[in-house]
């Protein structure tokens, strides 16, 4: 696949009246200062027929002058300080071309070749980039199965080992289910300890609650242990189990315990050991890492012509973080990335697709529809 670069140039924010002051800025709060700094790329696709280029970037500069942030650069107080410049710079914008059909182009597996579709990731001072393909054909989609028959009966069984009148989420019994899967593919001894750490979204566990349109981040990390042994031997609800009991200790007094913890430590080296993950690392073996996109609005994302017709991650090569995503089927059901090395990667399918469910029935449409990426 050849991509070609017609133009890339920086798009500032377009105001309708008199423009703010470019010497403003942006504090970072500590969630800010302690998640990931780093670019995450993500695939959009479209059904023809679509706004041209210049319409997609006059909505851009709109949208900019009200979100300036993304429009700013990253910088230092005067007291060192890290703070989001509003100096409106502008983000990068790329017209390219494809000299491939979609449909030979973009498959729906996470792969290296997704890279020559989005700008570069590194080095990037922007915190922005937005890259627009004119392509031949667009994908018409196919090949998909339906949806396999629910048993009813398994959730009825996860309902009386969880002790209450609700069964464990779907979120909590999938990554459960793929959380032994990987580990026995991944051939860990009996007696190791493996970790599932999972984004916890503070906006509806803190009281008063935070609005959803609360601008930045709001995340704390869960972390789910247990023996190799006990996870592969105990049934399929005791992972479940661990996965609820750890998301649910990260609540309110939790969120409050760390921001008074953070007020006392004021350097930001300080705040490293409790929260920060090194994004550099490309194996998380013997653990693993869900991050779960499933609340985010994506295909909400409408230029005129209607929502996208796929919306995938692009091109991870992090051994064990897991990605689940709102299925573009649109039926409900979940797609899941999975990157793990490829000498474990056939164990890990056959198991997964093969092995009984013990939890809620909706997983069973969950797994069918699982896109794999080695």
């Amino acid at each position: 696949m050849k991509v070609k670069i017609g133009s890339s140039k920086l798009v500032k924010p377009f105001y309708e009246g008199n423009p703010p002051l470019t010497t403003d800025y942006m504090p970072l709060s500590v969630f800010d200062k302690v998640t990931y700094d780093q670019h995450v790329a993500v695939i959009y696709a479209y059904r023809p027929p679509t706004p041209p280029n210049a319409m997609i970037e006059l909505g851009l500069r709109k949208a900019l002058a009200v979100y300036r942030e993304w429009a700013g650069r990253l910088g230092k107080d005067s007291s060192g300080e890290p703070i989001i410049l509003l100096n409106d710079e502008g983000v990068r914008f790329v017209e390219a071309s494809v000299d491939r059909a979609l449909d030979e182009t973009v498959t729906f597996v996470p792969s290296a070749s997704l890279t020559s579709l989005h700008p570069n990731l590194e080095g990037v001072v922007e915190p922005v980039q937005v890259q627009i393909h004119e392509i031949l054909v667009w994908l018409n989609g196919g090949g998909l199965h339906g949806p396999p028959p629910s048993d009813r009966r398994t959730r009825d069984k996860a309902s009386a080992i969880n002790g209450t009148n609700k069964p464990f989420s779907t979120f909590e019994s999938l990554v459960a289910h793929l959380w032994r899967a990987i580990t026995k593919a991944r051939c860990l001894n009996g007696l190791e300890t493996t970790q599932v750490r999972v984004s916890v979204d503070g906006r509806a566990r803190l009281n008063p609650r935070v609005p959803n349109e609360y601008f930045g981040n709001l995340v704390l990390w869960a972390f789910a242990k247990a023996k190799v042994d006990d996870l592969l031997r105990e049934p399929l609800p005791y992972a479940a189990k661990l996965l609820h009991e750890a998301v649910m200790n990260v609540n309110d007094k939790y969120f409050k315990s760390f921001i008074d913890f953070a007020n006392h430590k004021v350097r930001q080296e300080d705040l490293v050991p409790n929260a920060v993950a090194d994004t550099k690392e490309s194996i998380l073996w013997p653990n693993l890492e869900v991050d779960s996109w499933l609340r985010f609005p994506f295909y909400d994302l409408d230029f005129g012509g209607g929502g996208p017709y796929i919306f995938m991650p692009s091109f991870s090569p992090t051994e064990g973080m897991i990605f689940l995503l709102p299925s573009f089927i649109g039926d409900g059901s979940i797609d899941v990335f999975v990157p793990l090395f490829r000498e474990k990667f056939d164990n890990f399918q056959t198991d997964l697709l093969f092995s009984r469910l013990e939890c809620t029935s909706k997983i069973d449409l969950c797994l069918k529809k699982l896109h794999f990426g080695a």
